[in-house]
């Protein structure tokens, strides 16, 4: 029997487009800057600043609540993803925790995910109609949630490195792989 193939075509990453799989990690809602540090609170074990020099204080905007990530230890890794053809013949999990991909170099990717079903069953399997793929352009990273299936992103030109950011056991339990062609007779292909 011949292996079907499942066709699907990168989106662009928007928060909406990525919110049943994961949090996009960029700015996002209202900054705030050092000012509103002081102003919140943030800063009472600093010294005072005075008014006259606030303007050289104030050196950045910050967006907090990106994302959240799991209460356990993490680890972080250095991923670089193998150029190869834009096909999906496995996809897996990590029901325990997240998984997070911040891009470096501002190198261009395809990440494909799944939304997370049946998270307390180890024998579960994608639903292949929540399958998407999406283009990273490099400046934002994605923080996929617990369940959610994915598959090591795609290089759209030579290469593009991630830090990624895992559980430290993820290894030693809590990594699903699942075979797409021997157990669902199929094969993702992403149209780029």
């Amino acid at each position: 029997m011949s292996i079907r193939e499942f066709q699907i075509i990168p989106e662009k990453l928007t928060e909406k487009s990525f919110s049943n799989y994961g949090d996009v990690l960029g700015p996002s809602g209202n900054s705030i800057d050092n000012k509103d540090f002081l102003k919140l609170g943030y800063a009472n074990m600093s010294d005072k600043v005075p008014e006259e020099r606030i303007g050289k204080f104030d050196v950045l905007d910050y967006w907090g609540q990106i994302a959240n990530i799991s209460q356990e230890p993490m680890r972080f890794g250095f991923l670089r993803p193998k150029k190869r053809p834009f096909e999906v013949s496995w996809l897996e999990r990590h029901v325990k925790g997240t998984q997070t991909f911040i891009p470096l170099e501002g190198k261009k990717s395809i990440i494909t995910v799944g939304i997370a079903n049946e998270n307390d069953n180890p024998e579960a399997l994608p639903d292949l109609s929540s399958v998407k793929a999406f283009i990273l352009d490099g400046d934002k990273g994605v923080n996929l949630y617990p369940g959610t299936w994915h598959w090591t992103p795609f290089p759209i030109n030579s290469k593009c490195d991630f830090i990624i950011l895992v559980r430290t056991n993820v290894k030693d339990d809590d990594l699903n792989f699942v075979d797409l062609e021997t157990r669902l007779n199929t094969k993702i292909k992403i149209k780029n």
